[in-house]
């Protein structure tokens, strides 16, 4: 029973990242016993200290923004009902959102749990990736010079509505039911949504 209460609180994504590790531990011992799996850990932690303090910050901020920005807000302007519009935006916001993927994610991740749609979450995180400013500017033209990386952004500035686009279509596809709500008369079926996303 007490097992079965266990697996009912952990969610499958939580299980495979254990059974990733348990499958890592078991590979590092296998092949160099246990100094190697105890030095694979030992890494582990030096990595947390190295980026604690980014990931408390991360998802501090991530928290204050899904307390202070209303769902009612995020659902028009990025919710499943935002339609093409909200890809757009979703698409280019990604541009100014400046940060490592410790900033970035908390705050993407609070948003879709806020109430946004599938399909302009994927066009922000694939706006961001690809149309960074930080990235363009701080990082790529010191490298590469100038028309090398300006062609690159051109011809990368009509992917993210593409993405979310196409990544909508899948996740219907994978999932075989609608996102969430799509009009005003099924806002009970968008909050139980959201709150399974909350929960998830």
């Amino acid at each position: 029973m007490k097992i079965r209460k266990i697996s009912q609180k952990l969610d499958r994504t939580l299980l495979v990242l254990l059974v990733l590790v348990g499958i890592a531990i078991a590979t590092a011992f296998w092949i160099g016993g246990w100094q190697l799996a105890v030095a694979g850990l030992t890494q582990t932690g030096q990595l947390i200290r190295t980026i604690w303090l980014r990931l408390l910050i991360g998802f501090s901020l991530a928290g204050l923004i899904q307390v202070l920005l209303p769902g009612a807000l995020i659902a028009k302007w990025l919710g499943p009902a935002s339609g093409l519009k909200g890809i757009i935006i979703g698409s280019y916001t990604g541009i100014i959102m400046t940060g490592g993927p410790y900033i970035v994610l908390p705050i993407v991740a609070s948003v879709y749990r806020a109430g946004a749609g599938v399909g302009p979450i994927i066009a922000l995180l694939t706006g961001h990736s690809l149309l960074d400013l930080q990235l363009l500017i701080v990082w790529q033209i010191p490298f590469f010079g100038l028309e090398l990386p300006i062609a690159r952004y051109i011809a990368c500035l009509l992917l993210p509505p593409l993405a979310g686009l196409a990544g909508s279509a899948v996740f219907k596809l994978v999932t075989k039911s609608p996102e969430v709500a799509t009009s005003d008369h099924d806002t009970g079926n968008t909050k139980q949504a959201v709150e399974k996303r909350g929960t998830s």
